[in-house]
């Protein structure tokens, strides 16, 4: 079909320009403004948009495409379909911009690395335009798909516009493969492209500008190659040819950020425009987003423990960083008033784990929480099926912890392990918590957007699995990929079971799979419910742990399969020395006499003067707990991070030495989890 000389819609058709695998660009004037209208051949358009007519998501989709407005992103004008000499077309009508390709802008030779610089700078800023634009669904952003040289626009002013963005929702790839035309440009498809392109998220743009930037400083190709197979394989597994190989004076940071960004997990790249922005120059990026607080943090689990905060912060300045369940509120009305002090930095867990548990039905204070389920049910993701039910759920959990006084918001999470529902040929229980949390988490951060009131608090990703999972590379690996691709502002995850039981591989792929979550995305990982251990993670670079003064200090799923926990003789009193807290019996606390003996007494201002039959007492005991457990953390927060390792090992050296010291009163059995400790945390230190 041919246009020139025609007039359509009012467009004036003057100028053949370019053609593509999907259709022909020409120039046309209408009003006396220049447009450049991309032509769609009928069969290429996706088949709810010629059944359907205007009326349809794709038409909604286009409409979005349109409302993009940013100086480094082309302009959709119009759009419309027409009949033409028998043949149906689709027009997309878009902004005329005077200059050339970038393909044809590098011409076949290197950029200079400060123009090459400049360029990537404004791709990047496009890009993030583009990656956070919101639709009217609940997804966030339009991936380009298909960005390269061809379509990035240099124009005659010297700026760029990125051309064809969104197109992704208006083509039928499944016409086109009938044709024998590959999907998109193969030599910048990132590897999750090429594997599984209907689940891709920005960070697949990304890999692919960092090709785009390997070729302006280079004029080379990542990859060797003779075939598409090859490509395509090399592209999944094989290291890029470093850029020095090209260029051997290339600047190693700018080596570096490209070889991130030609990573094959999405994890394990940059996560947002920003962070590349960021690596790439100490100037002020083009973007921005905000910087999350890294340092080393305990926060205290409470439990009816308002007279020993009173006590404790008549001692202590410092910001108290606390976390308190949802369902206690009732019984311990004047803590959570406390906590709504500015001393007080609060995270409410909001217990949405034991809803799904029948022990939960007859708990008063889960009961009373407004998105407990009816008596006789328990959260199931049946019972949250329905996209209504979701968001009535998410607003509930999400609105209790603004009324508690929260100002670290979690999303609704559950223990995607759960026991209670065998699976069976048709139905895998783990796969179905997994998706209905990934939804939950969804819906929770667009809520938390959805309205000023929120202010400036967080949504922290909520995630409770089991510590066995993490072995298998691929499942940790996906886990990775998944979580860090969300716009939360943190992650509070609950691991089943890490204890002093858990065996040096479990340990082992816990600590790394958190510290790589953490490093991956810049935002904070809150490990939950931790004896001595979360020592060791803010040594190796999490940002936070949590436990409780006297108990708390692990999670396990027979904890919500149960209706309470068992009543115990014991306190437990907090050993420095030992790197571990010892149970000592309320009655005859004799134990604790003879250990101080060797080990002399505590000097806290909390034991200093005291007999050990006062040290153990339970508001002593908590208050003792809570002031070294606070020196702990400032003593690891004033070691350089590169050194916080060693030290936690140095740590373990000296409980072990403290141990054999009392051969009457422990076994090696009593302190074997440090010689765990030791095995994880010295591999963690090569």
């Amino acid at each position: 079909m041919s246009v020139l000389g025609t007039t359509i819609h009012g467009y004036s058709f003057i100028e053949f320009l370019d053609s593509g695998n999907f259709g022909s660009v020409y120039k046309a004037t209408k009003d006396g403004i220049t447009y450049a209208i991309k032509i769609f051949r009928e069969d290429y358009v996706l088949t709810q948009y010629k059944e359907h007519g205007e009326n349809n998501r794709i038409k909604r989709e286009i409409e979005i495409m349109k409302s993009v407005d940013h100086q480094y992103l082309i302009k959709y004008i119009d759009d419309f379909k027409e009949d033409t000499m028998g043949v149906s077309s689709y027009f997309l009508v878009m902004e005329f911009a005077e200059g050339n390709t970038l393909r044809k802008y590098m011409n076949g030779i290197p950029l200079p690395a400060k123009e090459a610089k400049d360029i990537f700078n404004k791709i990047l800023s496009g890009l993030d335009a583009l990656h956070n634009v919101r639709g009217d669904d609940e997804d966030k952003g339009i991936i380009h798909r298909d960005l390269k040289p061809e379509n990035i626009f240099i124009t005659d002013a010297g700026n760029i516009k990125i051309l064809d963005f969104g197109l992704s929702k208006v083509i039928d790839y499944t016409s086109i493969t009938t044709t024998g035309d590959f999907i998109g440009s193969p030599l910048y498809m990132s590897p999750e492209q090429i594997t599984d392109s209907k689940n891709i998220d920005k960070r697949s743009d990304l890999y692919t500008a960092g090709v785009i930037f390997y070729e302006m400083l280079t004029a080379q190709k990542p990859y060797e190659f003779s075939s598409l197979p090859e490509l395509l394989d090399k592209i999944k597994s094989a290291n890029p040819i470093p850029p020095r190989r090209w260029i051997p004076m290339i600047n190693n940071k700018l080596e570096n950020i490209i070889l991130k960004l030609l990573e094959k997990e999405p994890y394990q790249r940059f996560n947002s425009a920003y962070t590349i922005g960021l690596a790439l120059t100490s100037e002020e990026p083009l973007i921005s987003m905000p910087a999350y607080d890294l340092e080393p943090k305990f926060l205290h689990r409470l439990w009816n423990e308002k007279s020993v905060l009173e006590e404790f912060l008549k001692h202590n300045n410092d910001t108290l960083f606390v976390e308190f369940p949802a369902n206690h509120q009732i019984q311990q009305k004047g803590l959570v008033a406390m906590t709504r002090f500015q001393r007080f930095r609060v995270l409410i867990d909001p217990a949405t784990m034991r809803l799904a548990y029948p022990a939960q039905d007859d708990i008063k204070g889960l009961q009373a929480l407004p998105y407990a389920p009816p008596k006789f049910e328990v959260i199931t993701p049946d019972y949250l099926k329905t996209a209504l039910k979701q968001r009535e759920y998410v607003k509930q959990v999400i609105d209790e912890q603004v009324k508690l006084g929260a100002d670290i918001l979690i999303s609704p999470y559950h223990y995607i392990h759960n026991t209670n529902v065998p699976a069976t040929r048709t139905k895998n229980p783990v796969d179905e918590w997994f998706d209905l949390d990934i939804k939950l988490l969804k819906e929770s951060i667009d809520y938390k957007n959805s309205s000023t009131e929120f202010g400036s608090k967080h949504i922290y990703a909520g995630i409770c699995l089991n510590g066995d999972s993490l072995l298998d590379k691929a499942h940790r690996t996906d886990l990775l990929n998944l979580f860090s691709a969300f716009d939360c502002d943190g992650f509070f995850i609950y691991v089943d079971c890490i204890d002093n039981k858990t065996n040096s591989t479990v340990l082992y792929h816990y600590v790394k799979t958190l510290v790589e979550l953490q490093a991956s995305t810049g935002k904070p990982v809150i490990a939950g419910r931790l004896n001595m251990i979360g020592l060791g993670l803010l040594c190796a670079g999490v940002s936070a742990f949590s436990s409780g003064a006297a108990r708390f200090d692990s999670f396990y799923e027979g904890l919500y399969k149960e209706e309470s926990e068992a009543f115990n003789m014991y306190e437990r009193y907090y050993f420095p020395q030992l790197l571990g807290t010892i149970s000592i019996e309320r009655k005859t606390p004799t134990k604790l006499e003879a250990i101080t003996s060797i080990l002399g007494n505590c000097d806290c201002r909390f034991c200093r003067g005291k007999n050990y039959i006062a040290a153990i007492e339970s508001k002593n005991s908590k208050l003792h707990f809570l002031e070294l457990i606070n020196s702990e953390v400032k003593t690891i927060r004033s070691k350089k991070p590169d050194q916080r390792i060693a030290y936690f090992l140095e740590r373990i050296n000296e409980a072990i030495d403290n141990y054999k010291k009392l051969p009457s009163i422990f076994k090696q059995a009593d302190y074997q989890h440090l010689l765990t400790w030791k095995e994880v945390f010295e591999e963690l230190n090569k």
